[in-house]
C-alpha cells in the first residue's frame, strides 16, 4: 500500500542526515533514500517498526564507521519524522 505523504515528514526523513558528496556518500546517500521508501511504503504498524529498525542500524553503522558524527538534532529529525509516519498510518488503518 503506497499511502499519501504527511506533509513534510517525507522530505525531513530524507534529509536528515547529510552525506559527503564523494562516491561512498552518494552511496550513502542512495540507501538511505531506500530506508526511507521502506518507512514510507509501510502499510502497517509492524513494516513500520521493522523500517526504523533498519534506519537506526544504519545510521549506528555509519557513525562507527566514522562516516557520520554524532548529532541529536538529526537523531530528533529521524525519530519525529517516524512518529509522524506512525500516527498517520495508525489513523489511516483506524478508519478501514
Amino acid at each position: 500500500m503506497n499511502t499519501p505523504a504527511v506533509l513534510g515528514y517525507y522530505e525531513t526523513l530524507l534529509n536528515a542526515p547529510t552525506f559527503s558528496n564523494d562516491s561512498a556518500g552518494q552511496n550513502q546517500a542512495r540507501r538511505w533514500k531506500l530506508l526511507v521508501d521502506d518507512v514510507h511504503n509501510s502499510a502497517s504498524e509492524s513494516d513500520l517498526r521493522q523500517a526504523r529498525n533498519k534506519i537506526e542500524g544504519y545510521i549506528l553503522g555509519l557513525m562507527d564507521a566514522g562516516s557520520l558524527n554524532q548529532d541529536g538534532e538529526r537523531d530528533y529529525k529521524i525519530l519525529g519524522s517516524i512518529h509522524r509516519r506512525q500516527e498517520f498510518l495508525r489513523k489511516l488503518l483506524s478508519t478501514m
